[in-house]
């Protein structure tokens, strides 16, 4: 028998009583439904998501029925003019827009979570496997870049019932742009800074017909030196073509292909002076001296990293009749990853060691298909909106032995400030899989929001999940590594309820809670270091966090500023050993308050600005020494503001990112913290013609020097140094 999890709700809310709450809309008399003859209802809409500057009326996922103003939960929303005005091309770069989410990596041996993948952390809480793309999870390890990306959307809290299995923090949805009816609109952008990267894009959209439009992104992008030792680079190549059709009437279909290949000499680490090194060496403890950060600590013709992304989506809109819409989405997707990187590593003669190579090659393979039917039913004078869905998928990771026998360096250790350049010859050679496993899912799901009147909507929801791992991985380290088999299969229910008052059309003031459940292996990969504890993991359930916000909304001037502040707490269940036995009786919180704006403040000014007050901790474990610890890269405070403004010609913008500081703890203590941190950007933009126009942006303004990653085993990661990028922009 499984283990009962440990949870905590502040109303014992059971889920049973949401999911018949939420059926009863389903239900009505023969006479409610003679009524509804009468009514008329507007058609669903479910294509068009064009934006006006800064303005986001909502989420781009249909099983979001309300605007954001009311939704009853914290969503921020990046979208696509942001991106452009601050020049940001990667995932990582958007999330500085977001309080409360951190990109901050830091770890042990092995490189930790110093690497060149996307590190997200939301609300305290790893959120490294809720990131989505068209609300379709991408588990894969690697570096996203926003050529292809509408807006980005972040939904923090438990949120079970949208995005399935996930992080306690919430999670990242990306939204790709697609081919649309909205006219012919086509643009090249050219850019350079100061780190040599030179990038190219081109975003055109071709109406065909009054039915049908072709829309094609491009990328390429080399450079990215910022340190100037010479070696690091980062090449991209992208192709995303996108389709659309009008079947019929009543029936449309998308297809989006998008192929991404990236070939890059990736730096993840400079020396982290230890006590013993600073013992041996007279060096001072901490980041080695900014005069030493040009140094190339890798080794020449061994390092390397190489990404192949290609995904294959179809969506299909079908409109059954005034009330209800049908949609299908399906996709398939292939990711493989290869990269070898050596990093700082520490001995003990005070010497760095050139033969610890962080080794991370994964094969990803993934086939999902979501349908949703999203519909409107009035009972008597309450109006019920509608998601009833259904979700089933497979994820499939291997992991390939590979082995560095056949390399041999021309120095196996150097001096932390002279390392000289350490070259390789030989290769890496593969040899069967570390892991194969297999996860496949089947999920169906019901949520309802309920308008009872003019000031007052109800909403709830459940989805019952059945997730099976059937995983082959090696469990141990070095010559003790043994295999294990293993499978584990999970019953997930997640539910949310939630209450929202409206005392006038623009504003509004809300109560909601919901749960998600965290599977054993929800990575794809089974939790244990021996073939006993992956046993042990798999006789558990599984994690389960229960979040409760209680916030408001308010859209002003015209409703183009949207206006809110949340106060959240969320628990998780954590699992631990107490007295040699394996069960969820830990417990990690998160509670605090966030503020945000986003919007116009007039015509030609708008403003993104984010605020998050978080204390995240330990609260209960075996050990009372760990009650009280806090939780890794959950900054106490942490803010963002960007103001532009957009004239007939002139652009400007201008605004900071803060951080309180994120630490890495480790043994009942913070073994490292970044300290607080400011970034300052600014951006001018001038419209030669209507047609062509330049943009220059400056990040990290005032030259902040700061650590992005940390590993507890003697390396760190700089952030760039300021930063002039200058761009190019040509619209026809």
């Amino acid at each position: 028998m499984k283990n009962a999890a440990h949870s905590y709700t502040p109303f014992k809310v059971a889920p049973i009583a949401i999911a018949v709450s939420s059926a009863l809309a389903l239900m009505s008399s023969a006479a409610l439904a003679a009524e509804q003859s009468d009514i008329e209802l507007e058609q669903i809409e479910v294509v068009d998501t064009a934006q006006d500057g800064y303005v986001v009326k909502s989420a781009a996922s249909a099983k979001y029925t309300q605007e954001l103003v009311d939704t009853p939960q914290t969503i921020n929303v990046v979208n696509e003019q942001v991106l452009e005005d601050q020049g940001i091309t990667s995932l990582e770069d958007a999330l500085r827009n977001v309080s409360g989410v951190s990109t901050f990596g830091a770890g042990e041996g092995g490189g930790g979570n110093v690497n060149t993948t996307d590190n997200v952390t939301i609300r305290g809480f790893d959120a490294n496997g809720s990131i989505y793309s068209d609300g379709i999870r991408d588990v894969a390890g690697y570096s996203r870049d926003t050529f292809n990306t509408e807006q980005i959307e972040v939904a923090k809290g438990a949120n079970g019932t949208i995005s399935g299995k996930g992080s306690a923090g919430g999670s990242v949805n990306l939204v790709t742009k697609a081919a649309n009816l909205r006219g012919d609109k086509n643009s090249i952008s050219a850019s350079y800074d100061e780190g040599d990267t030179a990038r190219l894009t081109g975003d055109f959209n071709k109406v065909l017909s009054e039915d049908s439009a072709l829309r094609l992104n491009l990328m390429t992008e080399q450079g990215g030196d910022y340190w100037d030792n010479g070696e690091e680079e980062y090449k991209s190549y992208a192709i995303a073509p996108s389709y659309f059709t009008k079947v019929s009437e009543n029936t449309d279909l998308t297809i989006n292909l998008m192929h991404m290949k990236q070939d890059n000499t990736p730096v993840i680490g400079l020396p982290f002076i230890t006590e013993t090194v600073a013992t041996q060496t007279g060096l001072s403890e901490g980041m080695i001296a900014e005069q030493y950060w040009s140094n190339y600590y890798g080794v020449k013709g061994l390092d390397f990293e190489e990404v192949d992304a290609t995904t294959l989506t179809a969506i299909i809109n079908h409109q059954l009749n005034n009330r209800w819409a049908f949609r299908n989405q399906t996709r398939f997707g292939v990711t493989e990853t290869k990269s070898i990187i050596t990093r700082p590593w520490a001995n003990s003669d005070g010497t760095y060691s050139t033969e610890r190579a962080s080794t991370n090659f994964s094969e990803n393979q993934l086939a999902v298909s979501q349908f949703d039917f999203l519909g409107e039913i009035i009972t008597g004078s309450i109006k019920h909106d509608l998601v009833v869905g259904a979700e089933i998928y497979q994820e499939t990771q291997k992991t390939p032995n590979v082995s560095l026998d056949n390399v041999v360096r021309s120095q196996t250790s150097y001096d932390a400030t002279n390392p000289g350049v350490t070259t390789a010859t030989g290769s890496y050679t593969v040899d069967g899989y570390s892991k194969d496993a297999t996860a496949t899912g089947l999920a169906a799901y019901l949520s309802n929001t309920a308008t009872l009147n003019d000031q007052l909507q109800l909403a709830g929801g459940v989805r019952l999940e059945k997730y099976k791992i059937d995983s082959t991985q090696n469990v141990g380290r070095g010559s003790s590594a043994t295999s294990v088999s293993a499978v584990d299969k999970s019953d997930l229910i997640s539910w949310h309820t939630a209450i929202n008052f409206k005392p006038t059309n623009n504003g509004s003031i809300y109560a909601s809670f919901a749960n998600n459940q965290e599977p054993n292996g929800n990575n794809l990969s089974l939790n244990g270091r021996s073939a006993e504890q992956v046993a042990e993991y798999t006789s558990l359930d599984p994690i389960e966090s229960i979040t409760a916000e209680v916030g408001t909304k308010w859209e002003l001037f015209d409703d183009k500023l949207l206006l809110a502040a949340a106060v959240f707490q969320t628990r998780k269940d954590v699992y631990q050993t107490v007295d040699n036995v394996l069960e969820a009786s830990g417990e990690q919180e998160s509670k605090g308050v966030e503020l945000s704006v986003t919007g116009q403040l007039t015509d030609t000014v708008s403003i993104t600005a984010t605020y998050t007050h978080q204390n995240a901790k330990v609260t209960e474990s075996s050990s009372s020494d760990d009650v009280g610890d806090g939780l890794s890269s959950a900054p106490e405070e942490s803010a963002s503001v960007w103001l532009s403004y957009k004239g007939e010609k002139l652009g400007l913008g201008l605004g900071a990112e803060y951080t309180s500081g994120n630490d890495y703890w480790r043994r009942s203590e913070v073994y490292f913290t970044t300290g607080e941190v400011t970034l300052v950007n600014a951006m001018a933009s001038y419209a030669f013609t209507e047609n062509l126009s330049a943009q220059l942006n400056i990040s990290n303004l005032t030259d902040e020097r700061y650590a992005s990653d940390y590993s507890a085993k003697g390396h760190f990661l700089p952030g760039n140094p300021r930063n002039v990028k200058a761009t190019v922009k040509y619209d026809f």
